[in-house]
């Protein structure tokens, strides 16, 4: 596979363990909340309210961590027959209708 670097940089959303149960949002899908004075993380899934969600690591399992980054029905790309499956986990299905190039796409379906 072709790789490319990029310069860039990376902010992550940070308050107070206070603040954040106080304000109580909903996580963006992917989105990394960070409590500044304790280090623990959490990771959005689009719809679920900050006092709900599970600390990342702490108290989150393999599948709540595929959810945050890989939800169901998400599409991935690869060169080859390398099913996701192998190095991420969960349940993939090749895309019909892919063969006819050297890339190949996968659904995630659970």
């Amino acid at each position: 596979m072709a790789e490319r670097e990029i310069n860039s940089k990376l902010c992550l959303r940070t308050d107070s363990s206070g603040n954040w149960h106080t304000a109580n949002p909903v996580l963006l899908r992917g989105e990394f909340g960070v409590e500044e004075d304790t280090g623990r993380i959490k990771i959005g899934d689009g719809k679920t309210e900050w006092s709900a969600m599970p600390y990342f690591i702490v108290g989150m399992t393999k599948e709540q961590i595929l959810d945050a980054f890989f939800p169901i029905n998400t599409v991935r790309i690869t060169v080859g027959e390398i099913n996701p499956a192998e190095t991420l986990g969960g349940e993939w299905q090749q895309a019909v209708g892919t063969q006819k190039t050297e890339f190949k796409y996968w659904v995630r379906m659970k």
